[in-house]
């Protein structure tokens, strides 16, 4: 049942008459807010203060603190220890475990089932935020793996070309067969073409190696290969399996291609450098589909000039996009009233399945915002799944997709086959693994002629085993 203002207004009277603090002035309920955003981003801080603004408006019980908190898991614990984190702030989808674990965030189920959203949440983002049948958080948005093209070198190298002469680039030939690679066998001819036609000075692909990018981007490339990184026996135990044949040949791929130069000379890539390195001298790279706008924005590429498709599939027909996303999680130590107020601030910034006017003003106006700044707007990979919310939401979309100009048959493939393609990532001590795959990857492309692929991801995942999956 949707949660009326009267109804807050009740929680808040309840709350009035079963404490000693009086209901106005200094003593509203404060919500400090974690996402906010940092002084040198003005067009997006001055649209949070409207929302601020508005919010406060209607809800006079509430007094909104902002805080520019970027989430780390050093200052997650730091701050979770002494009871210090925001009221509501964002993270990422592996990091739910720890903090439930640690007790830093609370359950919201009650407030969820009081709203009416926790049925209209999509299930597998759900799941990711559901333990022992109690909620701990709402997305934000989600993202899936695939995979970046530089449409200007690949068209040089006739890869891609215009087939029906309207003076832009085609993905697809005159049957419709994507002229882009879809296997990794074809993502190595495709850089075996470009390294033999630009004598060394273009490549292909690069690949991520640092700040536990690398790792996270191979679990997917993994997968596709037919791996499963962490498996659970029949007793229930949980082990690592990052050296199964199926993960050595993945990870052989990329040693066999950088011992062939045909990826990007650079061991200690981050996920801050492959819009540069794109825009400039490299073919492809595997991103999220939620960062692909950077290719302009930051990376400084034509609109015209990429493209982002589905994952390539693996030598056995295994085809997965690694789906994440951002969620906001509350403050353990946080009231039921601040939830309350919390949530509702998130229809405020247009986060919620809410189709109300102050929703549906907030994104237009993210909308808006991002035009200012001249980003290439996108689909959104939705947390809701209601069909009021969609419908509205969607209308939205295209109308700002078509005035950012961005052509939709660059994409059309990812956004089409995403839903068939998503899996979550491992469910134990995620990140901890992205950081020792990240030092196998560094230790292949440093040593692609030396290096014994099987011996690295062995040793590897015995430290991974011992240190981390034997606490389960």
């Amino acid at each position: 049942m949707k949660l009326k203002k009267a109804f807050l207004t009740s929680i808040l009277g309840l709350l009035c008459a079963t404490t000693m603090a009086s209901c106005g002035g200094d003593s509203r309920i404060k919500i400090v807010v974690g996402m906010w955003p940092g002084t040198s981003a003005a067009s997006d801080l001055a649209m949070f203060e409207v929302w601020k603004d508005r919010f406060e408006a209607d809800y006079p019980e509430y007094r909104i603190e902002p805080e520019s908190y970027t989430y780390s898991t050093t200052t997650a614990n730091a701050r979770g220890r002494s009871g210090n984190l925001p009221t509501v702030f964002q993270t990422w989808f592996t990091e739910p475990p720890m903090l439930v674990n640690n007790k830093y965030i609370r359950d919201i189920t009650p407030q969820l089932d009081a709203l009416g959203w926790d049925d209209k949440m999509d299930e597998e983002m759900k799941k990711t935020l559901t333990f022992d049948n109690k909620i701990y958080g709402v997305p934000r948005d989600g993202y899936g793996l695939g995979l970046f093209l530089n449409l200007e070198i690949l068209e040089f190298h006739g890869i891609v070309e215009d087939i029906d002469g309207d003076g832009k680039i085609d993905l697809h030939d005159e049957e419709g067969n994507p002229l882009y690679p879809t296997t990794f066998d074809e993502i190595r001819e495709v850089c075996e073409i470009i390294h033999e036609g630009s004598e060394g000075m273009q490549k292909g692909m690069l690949i991520l190696s640092a700040n536990k990018n690398g790792g996270w981007q191979f679990s997917n490339m993994a997968w596709n290969f037919g791996a499963t990184l962490q498996v659970q026996g029949a007793d229930g135990k949980w082990t690592g399996a990052l050296d199964s044949a199926e993960s050595v040949a993945a990870m052989e791929w990329i040693r066999s291609l950088a011992a062939d130069d045909l990826l990007l000379n650079d061991t200690v890539l981050n996920y801050n450098d492959w819009y540069t390195k794109v825009s400039s001298s490299v073919a492809m790279a595997i991103v999220g589909s939620d960062v692909v706008s950077l290719a302009k924005t930051n990376g400084g590429m034509d609109l015209d000039k990429f493209a982002f498709v589905p994952m390539p599939a693996g030598p056995l027909g295994h085809r997965y996009s690694l789906f994440g996303g951002t969620p906001f999680v509350f403050a353990s130590n946080a009231t039921d009233e601040q939830v309350v107020g919390a949530l509702r601030f998130l229809e405020y910034m247009g986060r919620s399945p809410e189709i109300s006017e102050v929703s549906i003003s907030a994104i237009t106006e993210g909308h808006e915002t991002a035009l200012r700044k001249g980003m290439p707007i996108l689909p959104t990979i939705r947390p809701w799944i209601n069909d009021d919310f969609l419908q509205k939401a969607n209308q939205l979309d295209e109308k700002y997709i078509a005035d950012s100009g961005v052509d939709m048959s660059y994409y059309q493939d990812f956004y089409d086959e995403i839903d068939d393609m998503k899996k979550t990532e491992e469910p134990h001590y995620p990140q901890e693994m992205y950081d020792l795959l990240d030092g196998v990857l560094q230790e292949v492309l440093e040593k692609p002629d030396t290096v014994n692929v099987q011996s690295s991801l062995t040793t590897a995942n015995a430290t991974f085993n011992r240190q981390y999956m034997s606490k389960l």
